[in-house]
């Protein structure tokens, strides 16, 4: 069976020449922190809407977990409001800190890499608060993907097909 169209444009945009070079993030990077977090919220909260119902973000309750995406200069914090993730601009006074770069956040959401081997490999990094942490990891192992927007996993996959056969 022949492949999926829609999976080889971004393979066929990956071997274009130069194109690692090209400033792919920069409209990403140029996204007002205000709009950043609107967006965030709104998907996170649609992601964990089945773990926000049945109670197991309960561990962010009178906590701070703080999101940096070094390439994007993303820098969000985010913490349970009633009953709801809340996202803001990230402080130096989390509990916990995730950082690492687009491609490996981005390679975590799509299921593409296991988090233990992106920990590992130091391509992500947590610092803080570790049990904290590990309840992330959890939570995001636990959702399932078939129940989110067939578009959003749609996106998601194009662009983690994308990063993947970039070079790094």
């Amino acid at each position: 069976m022949a492949p999926k169209l829609a999976l080889l444009i971004p393979e066929k945009l990956a071997l274009l020449p130069g194109i690692q070079y090209l400033p792919w993030r920069t409209p990403f990077r140029l996204l007002p922190q205000a709009a950043q977090l609107i967006v965030v919220e709104k998907i996170s909260n649609v992601i964990f809407k089945q773990q926000l119902f049945d109670g197991e973000l309960c561990f962010l309750e009178n906590t701070v977990l703080r999101i940096q995406i070094r390439d994007l200069a993303y820098d969000w914090q985010v913490s349970l409001k009633q009953d709801r993730l809340s996202f803001s601009p990230g402080r130096d006074s989390a509990d916990t800190t995730f950082s690492g770069n687009s491609r490996d956040f981005l390679l975590l959401a799509s299921r593409r890499e296991d988090p233990d081997t992106l920990f590992f490999q130091r391509r992500l990094s947590i610092e803080g608060n570790t049990e904290l942490g590990l309840h992330v990891k959890n939570l995001i192992d636990s959702v399932d993907m078939d129940e989110l927007p067939a578009a959003f996993n749609h996106a998601l996959n194009l662009m983690a097909d994308f990063v993947e056969a970039l070079p790094h």
